[in-house]
């Protein structure tokens, strides 16, 4: 009966044990994430959609923008003159060298800088307003600085 007994515990003891791991998953410390058909994670998240590249600005953010209190006054500061090629700044204007289009409310724009004798290069992030009237530049990877909305001006 000796003999039975460390058998009978061995066998006990291994079907009390979970199933046996991926052993690639049990050696990195990591669990499988349920994949979806279509190739989504687990949890129906769909992939980010991607934007769209262009050359141009397009056409709903052309035009005179000036601060929401600015005169719209050439000499203003806080004025932008957007072109599809170009914006131009109070001191500096840049040459548009990209163009992606989040959505037609949103998009993100590469520039050649020139102004005051130096060159550099700029993105900005310009976000409209539902209805248009409204243009709000962000910095994208650069200096920080707090969000100013532009109205647009009368041309």
């Amino acid at each position: 009966m000796r003999l039975l007994f460390p058998s009978a515990a061995i066998l006990l003891l291994a079907a009390c044990s979970g199933p046996a791991e991926d052993a690639q998953s049990s050696r990195d410390g990591e669990t499988a994430i349920p994949v979806e058909p279509d190739g989504g994670i687990g949890d129906g998240a769909k992939p980010l959609p991607q934007p769209t590249l262009a050359e141009e600005i397009p056409e709903a953010f052309h035009g005179t923008w000036d601060s929401v209190r600015g005169t719209c006054d050439p000499q203003s500061d806080l004025r932008l003159e957007v072109a599809p090629k170009s914006i131009g700044f109070y001191e500096a204007r840049g040459e548009v060298t990209r163009v992606e289009i989040d959505d037609p409310a949103r998009i993100v724009v590469s520039l050649a800088m020139e102004g005051e004798g130096e060159r550099w290069q700029m993105v900005r992030q310009f976000t409209l307003s539902e209805n248009g009237t409204i243009l709000t530049p962000r910095s994208v990877d650069e200096e920080q600085f707090e969000p100013i909305p532009l109205k647009r001006c009368d041309s």
